[in-house]
Parts: C-alpha cells; sequence; structure tokens
C-alpha cells in the first residue's frame, strides 16, 4: 500500500486535523533517513508501517494531544468562542446577536437563558448554551454537503488545534534532526543535500515557533464559530432532533 493511498482511506476531517500534523511532526526524520539512506529502506518498511496501523494510531495521538490542548485554551478564554457568542454579557452586535439567539431558539423548540438567568448564574447559562450549540452542531450534521463552510472550518480549527496539541513532541523531534545535521556535517563535510535539508529543519522550526501559537487556534475557532451559527439561516431540520456530544470535531466540543 502507498503512503498516499492509506492516507485517502482516512475521511477528509481526520485527514486534515490527524494525520497531517502527525506527519508534519516526524517530517524532518523523513527527510533525515531519506539523506541517509536514498529512501530504499523507508520504501521497503512502508507497507509494514500501513499494515501494522501505524497511521491510525498517529492520528489518535494527535487528536488526544488537541483535546488536552483544548482543555487548557477553554479555561484561558473562558469558554469557547460559541458559547461566547450567546452570552448576553458579551454581545457585540445587539442586532446580530438576538437574530441568532431567536433562530437557535426556534431549532431548539425552547427559549435560552435571559439576561437576568445569565447573570444570576452564569455557570448554568453556560451549560445550556453549550448544550444548545451541540444541537446545532447535530443539525448540521444531519445535512451532510449542506454546509460546506461550516465543515471547512471545522476541520481548519481541529488542525490548527491539533498542532498546537503536538508543538512540543514536534521541537524535541526537530531538536533531534539538527543533531544529526550537525552529526552528518561533522562526518561528511558541508553537501548540497545537507544545506537543503538543514534549511528545510530551519523552516519547519520557525513555523513551530513562531505562528503555531494559541492566537492562531484562537482565530481559527472564532472563524468556525461564527460559520457554524451562519447555519441558523437556512430552515431547520425535521422534528426529532437531538442533541449528542461532539467528540473533538467542534469548539464546542466536551472539553467545555
Amino acid at each position: 500500500m502507498r503512503l498516499s493511498e492509506a492516507v485517502s482511506s482516512f475521511d477528509s476531517y481526520s485527514r486534515r486535523a490527524r494525520i497531517y500534523p502527525g506527519m508534519l511532526v516526524v517530517l524532518p526524520i523523513a527527510l533525515i533517513s531519506g539523506l541517509l539512506t536514498n529512501n530504499k529502506p523507508l520504501v521497503a518498511l512502508t507497507p509494514i508501517l500501513l499494515s501494522a496501523g501505524t497511521l491510525f494510531l498517529v492520528g489518535n495521538i494527535v487528536r488526544a494531544l488537541g483535546q488536552r490542548t483544548q482543555q487548557r485554551l477553554v479555561r484561558q478564554w473562558d469558554g469557547m468562542p460559541t458559547t461566547k457568542l450567546l452570552r448576553f454579557r458579551e454581545a457585540q452586535n445587539q442586532v446580530m446577536f438576538q437574530r441568532r439567539r431567536q433562530a437557535l431558539e426556534t431549532l431548539l423548540g425552547g427559549p435560552l437563558p435571559t439576561k437576568r438567568q445569565e447573570a444570576a448564574n452564569p455557570q448554568k447559562a453556560d451549560e445550556a448554551y453549550v448544550a444548545a450549540t451541540r444541537s446545532l452542531i447535530a443539525h448540521v450534521r444531519s445535512r451532510p454537503g449542506q454546509f460546506p463552510l461550516v465543515d471547512h472550518e471545522n476541520a481548519t480549527y481541529g488542525y490548527a488545534r491539533n498542532l498546537l496539541g503536538v508543538k512540543p513532541l514536534a521541537l524535541i523531534v526537530l531538536t533531534a534532526s539538527f543533531a544529526a545535521d550537525t552529526v552528518i556535517y561533522l562526518h561528511d563535510k558541508l553537501t548540497a543535500p545537507l544545506v537543503v535539508i538543514g534549511a528545510l529543519h530551519l523552516g519547519l522550526a520557525a513555523v513551530w515557533l513562531f505562528f503555531i501559537r494559541a492566537a492562531w487556534v484562537r482565530q481559527a475557532a472564532d472563524t468556525y464559530a461564527e460559520r457554524l451559527f451562519e447555519a441558523l439561516d437556512l430552515p431547520p431540520a425535521p422534528a426529532g432532533l437531538h442533541s449528542h456530544e461532539s467528540q473533538d470535531q467542534a469548539p464546542s466540543a466536551p472539553a467545555e
């Protein structure tokens, strides 16, 4: 089995949000291995690694680290963006705020906490907002293909969150790779392939250090929340809608 075939066997969300971050973590090692072995041993080992479910294991490790990171971020943010968009105390555009809440109440078939109820018990109100958001997610998932922007931003958020989750591991791998670059230089001196790989390692280090940050994840979460609530502009799904856990795919996940 080829690597591309193994990757394509996963659904779009799993590829973008779980598999690709894991592949970026091991990319520095793959570059060095290619330099040292001309890829022949790697080609021979690829079917064995893929048949052992390596990519599935990598995806689950990335997911677990991403969820752990989300729990930390939720505490820093004082709630997920989906929850904050429903709070009276954080409303910025009153027209959009009221329209969003009215549409969500129509979808739920019941009222959300009032301004007085939220002020009296913010935690209980947040719990109601989380439950309402999960019902909206269930509404979106019950109509596959009808909300492409929501699906796209959902995967973008998962990708950003999971990259931040594996960042410490990626930096460890890069540190080991720089050490390997040094050993190769001392043994073979400066060669053209080593210059290219060293430059790629430096570029990856810059990306991990200066781009993969909590602020980037927050931006992705905010965008997803906006696109998710835009789904309320379409007619509600048929009766029988029930709330369920979002697992790790959306910013209103159980970590909240």
